[in-house]
């Protein structure tokens, strides 16, 4: 009895962080729901989903809205900085991101790969920033964005094979590639000519261009280079963007966390 009860309680701590972090996650995607809309995304009951978000709003990761709805407390947003600048492996990521934004007119991301997602880890802004929906800390999935799709494009096949197993994906607009057949195809442009581009695939007027990083330990990619803006001003420069891009990994290096960072889909 003595060994059984320990283990509960070994284990619980990490159901309850388990449960809290999905919440985490559905409240990311839908700030300002109500409890019984949370529990339902969140697949968690109600009188625990209660639970645990009035434990978030003591800790002041949550905050409780006068209209009964939840939301993602400003807390996030230090505990975002706290872990950018704890980046010790880039410790001049920022300024060649700003530069490269001086150089090309357009906001600069640096992500890394989480699973079958990308992870914006740090950006610079341009002038057209407000119509990008990348911020640090924000995901994309591979079949979405420069970003994304050049991570895909140059994964081991089997992790490509793995992620277009769950084709058709639901796009962001009629651009967005969701077959696997029109992703193979992109993979295969993609490897061609060294570099995506996200063409209105996201958001309408608005374009990316990304390359790949690469691990220098063994190869793999874990990470792009990408830097987005209105259509117009970015589809008649894709190789010169590119290009510059690329120039950039090459200053920027990679990293023992971006190697860390490769392709875990446990």
């Amino acid at each position: 009895m003595v060994r059984a009860s320990s283990k509960a309680s070994n284990q619980e701590p990490t159901g309850a962080l388990s449960k809290a972090g999905k919440i985490i996650d559905v409240l990311a995607d839908n700030n300002g729901i109500g409890p019984a809309e949370v529990a339902a995304a969140s697949g968690i009951p109600r009188s625990s989903a209660y639970r645990i978000l009035d434990g978030l709003v003591q800790v002041g990761l949550v905050k409780a809205n006068q209209d009964d709805t939840y939301s993602l407390s400003l807390s996030w947003l230090n505990l975002s900085d706290v872990a950018r600048s704890s980046l010790t492996e880039w410790p001049n990521a920022y300024e060649l991101l700003a530069e490269l934004t001086t150089l090309t007119g357009q906001t600069t991301f640096l992500t890394v790969i989480s699973g079958f997602e990308t992870v914006c880890v740090e950006c610079a802004q341009g002038p057209s920033i407000d119509a990008l929906i990348l911020r640090p800390g924000g995901t994309l999935p591979f079949f979405a964005g420069a970003a994304g799709r050049v991570c895909l494009a140059y994964s081991d096949e089997q992790i490509q094979n793995d992620y277009l197993k769950q084709a058709p994906f639901a796009g962001y607009n009629e651009n967005s590639l969701v077959t696997a057949s029109a992703l193979r195809t992109d993979i295969k442009q993609i490897r061609e000519r060294g570099f995506a581009i996200s063409n209105e695939d996201i958001t309408i007027g608005v374009a990316s261009i990304g390359v790949p990083i690469f691990s220098k330990q063994d190869g793999m990619v874990v990470g792009a280079l990408s830097t987005g803006g209105f259509a117009d001003a970015m589809m008649p420069r894709c190789e010169e963007l590119a290009g510059q891009l690329t120039a950039y990994v090459d200053r920027l290096g990679s990293s023992q966390l971006l190697g860390n960072s490769s392709h875990s889909q446990a």
